[in-house]
């Protein structure tokens, strides 16, 4: 690939609603500019961005991929997408590194939620954008419609640049507005725009033109006094308008017709930002201070690490953006966060799979390099003598849980290096261990995408999991004082085990855990025994009582006991202590204690009352409601945990994926009866049943 300047860079993440043409026109481009050699197609598997096994089976983009191609001179990166929410950690982390973006929007469908939640991400980063009405050769299509409701979705600063000529089957070619030109195949020569469109350019144009000279002044006046303005001026002020954001240019087009493919590339190279016009990035110098770097080759070296891939044969592969300086091949760098010095091997482009070998990668460019030991999502890669860390990836927050298990012994050993490579590979996925149910919960965005990490677990690292809804983490605690004994004798050949002790529980307040104290008098039990009663008392308490779930907000006071010269030992008193916190607890009212969690839901206001009924159904509590902006409304609930497992999956399906929610745990409140008995009554099922 020729090598270029940062100046001639333009980094583009293609964003939109899943299923809108995404990696399609992707594809196309790379084939139309000669990147490829042929021409991949999503939906029979030869997608050369969709790569993955999932994504060739599902038919959607599950990570983003990258691509690229030269036209005129200038390298254009696309970073294609996932569309889909359970898997927008991907888009976060192509946002978080592209200069621009693409909004594709299907003409069929126009706005759709995976356009609208793309949008408020380019609105919160002020990230410059185009959009691509695509898909204009289906029966349904419709330029004019969608355009005017993406118009009244983000206002009159969206405007048609290329609008099409003819519709579904009979689309055949595209006018540039700013040149009034006709467009038909790719490499056809412009032509004249025709009589029969003059009426509806003239209109259209007029939109383009009153956008642009409203964002400069001396074009304004000239305008209004009537004055022809130059091509060359308005496009250059659209260059600038487009760069802030102030304008936003509609492109028509079909991929799979060829129709507006150049023109989208022309607008691509003329009116998105390179890495020069956007600037100097800001990082945190290693004595606090905010410092900016440029993206040229005299500053000192800076990269940022936005994606890693873990494949089982060829290893682990980075995806850098280069901020400021050369990286170069055969070359060390310095991983600020993990403060160790990494060797790059080779460092290549890549068009999906395809890697093309480059020796150096200048500022503002996009790359990938294998092997790196220790660097992970996020990491910054540094000069060592001048180190910064630039702002991580702001990925999303999971909001399903699935528990896993290993299918076998063999599966136990691998899972855990598994999951390792699986999270630094997707980090919107969470694992941990919760100590009140002994499961392994495993976390994504939404149910599509546990099962693909399922799915990868077994594909890629060979790890096969079962997986189950996982357990409420209820606690037990007590009502009331009690006092009671434990007593331990077991005879055997030689020395026996002796231990006795007696024990008063007192209720605490919610949140003091487990406390110990003791009152003994007159040398009934000694004092080297006094750590193994506790012992036997805390150990007692995490594997719990009644329904097998730790015991809480409790203290236990030794006050007396007995023992013997010859046969106490730590052992028998640790089991006497768990023996009469047993007994006290059956006097003591034993109840369960359920997680409550505090859920903020925002949906549209006309499913307000839906999403209103299904919470009240999950024993939820409503506790207020407050506008939310663009139609919105934002609820918040106490809900129990045990209620709340398939949430993410039943609100995206009540609200056609529009609506969002976060939770927090605020605390634990008693069980009602009917459900604390079932609870026991299993617990207990699964204790008689056990070998």
């Amino acid at each position: 690939m020729i090598q270029v300047t940062s100046e001639r860079i333009r980094n583009v993440a293609v964003v939109g609603h899943g299923g809108s043409g995404k990696t399609t026109l992707v594809e196309t481009i790379l084939h139309l500019a000669g990147a490829t050699t042929r021409l991949g197609r999503v939906d029979d598997g030869t997608s050369i961005l969709d790569t993955d096994p999932e994504e060739q089976k599902r038919h959607i983009t599950i990570n983003l991929a990258l691509a690229s191609f030269i036209d005129d001179g200038v390298k254009v990166n696309l970073i294609d997408t996932p569309g889909y929410a359970d898997f927008a950690g991907d888009r976060e982390a192509a946002l978080r590194v592209a200069d621009a973006a693409i909004v594709v929007v299907d003409a069929s469908a126009g706005v759709q939620v995976g356009t609208q939640s793309a949008w408020d991400d380019l609105d919160h980063r002020g990230e410059p954008r185009i959009v691509v009405i695509a898909r204009l050769d289906r029966e349904n299509a419709d330029f004019d419609a969608t355009l005017a409701q993406l118009r009244t979705a983000y206002g009159i600063r969206v405007v048609p640049l290329h609008v099409p000529v003819g519709s579904h089957q009979g689309l055949d070619a595209t006018i540039d507005l700013l040149h009034g030109t006709l467009q038909r195949g790719p490499k056809d020569p412009p032509a004249p725009t025709p009589e029969t469109e003059r009426e509806r350019v003239t209109a259209y144009r007029r939109l383009l033109v009153e956008a642009i000279v409203e964002t400069n002044d001396a074009l304004l006046a000239r305008y209004l006094e009537g004055v022809e303005l130059a091509y060359e001026e308005l496009r250059d002020a659209l260059h600038a308008a487009v760069r802030v954001g102030s304008v936003i240019p509609v492109v028509a087009l079909s991929a799979l017709r060829r129709v507006g493919l150049r023109g989208l590339i022309s607008t691509i190279v003329e009116m998105l930002p390179s890495p020069v016009e956007s600037g100097a990035v800001l990082g945190i110098a290693a004595d606090g201070t905010e410092v900016g770097r440029r993206p040229e080759a005299a500053e000192r070296f800076s990269a940022f690490v936005f994606k890693t891939l873990a494949d089982p044969f060829v290893g682990k592969l980075s995806y850098v953006r280069v901020y400021s300086g050369t990286l170069s091949s055969h070359s060390h760098v310095y991983d600020v966060m993990k403060q160790e010095s990494e060797r790059v091997g080779q460092v290549f482009f890549l068009r999906g799979k395809e890697q093309e070998p480059t020796e150096t990668v200048v500022a503002g460019d996009i790359c990938a390099v294998p092997k790196l030991t220790l660097t992970v999502t996020n990491a910054t890669l540094a000069d060592r003598e001048a180190p910064l860390t630039y702002p991580p990836v702001e990925f999303p927050e999971p909001s399903f849980s699935v528990a896993i298990e290993p299918a076998s012994a063999a599966d136990l050993d691998k899972l855990g290096t598994a999951l390792h490579k699986l999270i630094d590979e997707d980090p919107t996925l969470h694992v941990h261990r919760d100590d009140a149910t002994h499961e392994t919960i495993l976390s994504a965005i939404g149910e599509s995408a546990v099962e693909v990490a399922v799915h990868h677990l077994k594909n890629k690292f060979g790890v096969q999991v079962e997986t189950r809804t996982p357990r409420v983490p209820y606690r037990e605690s007590i009502r009331g004082k009690a006092s009671a004994q434990g007593r331990y004798k077991r005879q055997t050949g030689g020395h026996g085990q002796f231990g006795d002790c007696w024990l008063e529980i007192d209720p605490l307040p919610a949140g003091s855990g487990v406390e110990y104290a003791t009152r003994v008098v007159g040398g009934s039990v000694p004092k080297n025994f006094f750590p193994a009663v506790e012992k036997g008392v805390r150990e007692q308490a995490l594997r719990g009582v009644i329904a097998g779930y730790p015991l809480s907000d409790f203290r236990a006071t030794l006050v007396d006991g007995s023992f013997h010269s010859v046969d106490s030992s730590e052992m028998a008193f640790k089991i006497a202590g768990s023996l009469a916190l047993q007994n006290c607890v059956k006097s003591a009212g034993a109840y369960l204690q359920e997680p409550i969690h505090e859920f903020v839901v925002t949906v549209p206001e006309e499913q307000m009352g839906d999403v209103l009924a299904d919470l009240n159904s999950r024993r939820g509590h409503v506790l207020g409601m407050e506008g939310a902006g663009s139609g919105h409304q934002r609820i918040r609930a106490q809900v129990p945990l045990a209620e709340t497992f398939r949430y993410a999956t039943d609100l995206r399906s009540m609200t056609g994926g529009r609506g969002t929610f976060t939770s927090r745990l605020l605390g634990y409140e008693e069980c009602p009866s009917h459900i604390a008995q079932k609870v026991i009554a299993a617990h207990v099922a699964e204790t008689d049943s056990a070998p």
